[in-house]
């Protein structure tokens, strides 16, 4: 079955996916930083039976501290958050076969529910996250306060305990110079904007999240609707800036997306900064019309799949430091569609 990041005919221009979370704890229980390994183990035993009743077409696998290759997967392909795949406690989680549902136990929290899909979907992903919750809270009772709602371990997540994300493609936006005044305005909405792989200046690949800061006070709709208006007006202001280059340097972008795919499809070894430039450069150019390829094909996907823990996933073995600009440049050859030269 193909992952929904994979589906080519889910790929949006600027906007890539939406993500929302919902974070959970059961009543009666410490958080999991603070349970004991025994308690630990009772309760995830707990939980798994519920959500296997609750959630039957999600698949359950556990997530032991020395399972660090399938966490740096999961972490890569943003299934779990980095803390979570360098902790060396015990987890389990289930998920969907698309990997586009899933829930976690015992990461941060005892529950954290998540639900992903291409485009501005965030609506969409809010209602499959809330009758996937409403499922699992008919098998156990959350702990909830009267005046600070869902009791998480972070302040953050306290409240509704939603968090909703959209990933943006922002290669033009961010290459600007009112980009930092941009995430400064968004701080002050209650938002937050930051690298999808690491900070600002070395997110190569230019893939950006914005999300919301805090859930506390605000309703789940109220959430919602401010994310999917302001990541609407980001994307809005790259498709603008996009147009401007095509009028002004048609001829520079299209040579420069050229190059890119000269590189990714011929080149034998390929850092993961180039890789991710280059995806990047092609990702737009085939949005914006300069180049064709034969087949559809999800950018995004590719990003993920050259990641390092992936790409060790598909040789089947594990790789040294050393290997893995080869494999990442013959993954790329083997899945990058030739050129329409009718276009």
């Amino acid at each position: 079955m193909l992952k929904w990041y994979e589906d080519a005919n889910r790929q949006q221009d600027v906007i890539i996916s939406s993500r929302i979370r919902l974070n959970r704890n059961v009543k009666g229980y410490a958080f999991p930083e603070q349970l004991k390994d025994a308690d630990r183990e009772g309760l995830i035993g707990l939980l798994k039976g519920g959500i296997q009743d609750a959630a039957p077409n999600l698949k359950y696998q556990s997530l032991a501290p020395g399972q660090k290759a399938e966490k740096d997967v999961l972490r890569e392909r943003r299934v779990i958050n980095s803390a979570m795949a360098e902790s060396g406690r015990k987890m389990g989680l289930f998920m969907s076969d698309d990997e586009s549902e899933s829930v976690l136990i015992c990461g941060d929290d005892h529950i954290r529910i998540q639900c992903s899909m291409g485009g501005l979907s965030l609506q969409k992903l809010w209602s499959r996250a809330n009758d996937l919750d409403d499922a699992v809270n008919e098998k156990f009772a959350y702990a909830f306060d009267s005046k600070y709602g869902y009791l998480t371990a972070f302040p953050t997540t306290m409240g509704t305990g939603l968090k909703a994300s959209v990933l943006l493609h922002l290669p033009v936006t961010a290459s600007g110079r009112q980009f930092r005044k941009l995430l400064e305005e968004i701080t002050r909405i209650g938002l937050t904007i930051k690298g999808a792989y690491g900070e600002p200046t070395e997110n190569y690949g230019a893939l950006y999240q914005i999300s919301n800061q805090k859930t506390l006070g605000l309703s789940e709709e109220n959430i919602i609707a401010t994310v999917h208006q302001i990541a609407g007006q980001i994307a809005a202001q790259e498709r603008k800036a996009r147009m401007l280059l095509q009028k002004e340097h048609r001829g520079e972008r299209e040579d420069e997306t050229y190059k890119s795919y000269g590189v990714l499809k011929y080149a034998r070894r390929l850092s993961l900064k180039e890789g991710m430039t280059y995806l990047s450069q092609i990702r737009a150019g085939l949005n914006d019309g300069y180049i064709h390829m034969q087949n559809p094909v999800n950018i995004y996907g590719l990003m993920l799949g050259i990641q390092p823990a992936n790409l060790a996933e598909n040789a089947g073995h594990p790789v040294k430091e050393e290997e893995l600009d080869v494999l990442r440049a013959e993954y790329i050859r083997s899945q990058l569609p030739d050129l329409d030269g009718n276009k």
